[in-house]
């Protein structure tokens, strides 16, 4: 299995077909393609939408999978109350917009044929709405590529009223033996049963040794700036700790 190149950046025009409050405040868009209709992109990868009279594009992970050729989704958290955050909470299905894609190089390690992987098991760890591209990454993994790598998920919020999506991840795990997720909340209720506190809490909790695991970080500046240092305190080699340069 190996990743095909790149494709290069096209300019797309869509449609809203579906917008929903999620949880608190992250919200949950639909794209249809309308021009071009179909869009080839790496899981990992984020879209700049054009925001009108903003000087500059604003950058979106997608959240989908690259099955999902005819559409795009993202996740934003709207609570920034910026340019990008107030034109995307006011988009109602049927609005129009337009965005360039592919952008990014949060990609997935690509395994070489016929030869041993160089990552052999897959870490994710988010914060927030950093969940979206690498549920992108995960859902291509498990139902498109069939990995069979060990692929676990560490995802940190904040309060559990903010929680969306352990529903469909709950079902993965169920369906894919090799995929476990944890959720860590950082303010939880007493009755809490998982990790709480930081994301790097639970890293520390489950992990003694590291070998040959490529971990793939999104969320706050601050998040991946503590699991970076920890996991470089653990002897993980640079070139398996991998984060989208503009979180």
């Amino acid at each position: 299995m190996t990743e095909t190149p790149t494709p290069p950046l096209q300019t797309f025009r869509a449609k809203v077909s579906e917008h929903v409050l999620l949880a608190g405040k992250y919200q949950y868009i639909h794209f249809e393609l309308l021009d071009p209709h179909r869009i080839q992109f790496r899981a990992g990868q984020y879209l700049l939408l054009t925001v009108p009279g903003g000087a500059e594009k604003k950058s979106y992970s997608i959240s989908s999978p690259p099955a999902l050729d005819h559409a795009v989704e993202i996740l934003v958290d709207i609570s920034p109350h910026g340019d990008g955050s107030l034109y995307l909470a006011s988009l109602a299905p049927g609005d129009e917009v337009e965005f360039r894609a592919p952008v990014g190089q949060f990609t997935i390690t690509p395994l070489s044929k016929n030869q041993p992987p160089v990552e052999n098991e897959l870490v994710f760890v988010a914060t927030g709405s950093g969940i979206s591209p690498i549920r992108s990454q995960i859902l291509d993994l498990l139902e498109t590529k069939n990995d069979s790598r060990p692929i676990r998920l560490h995802w940190g919020i904040r309060f559990i009223y903010d929680l969306f999506w352990e529903e469909d991840f709950r079902e993965l795990a169920e369906n894919y033996p090799n995929f476990t997720f944890d959720i860590i909340l950082s303010h939880p209720p007493d009755s809490w049963p998982l990790c709480r506190g930081h994301v790097t809490d639970c890293l520390k909790k489950h992990y003694q040794k590291f070998a040959a695991t490529g971990f793939y970080l999104c969320g706050n500046k601050q998040m991946i700036e503590a699991v970076t240092s920890l996991l470089k305190f653990q002897a993980v080699p640079p070139e398996r700790i991998h984060f989208e340069k503009f979180f």
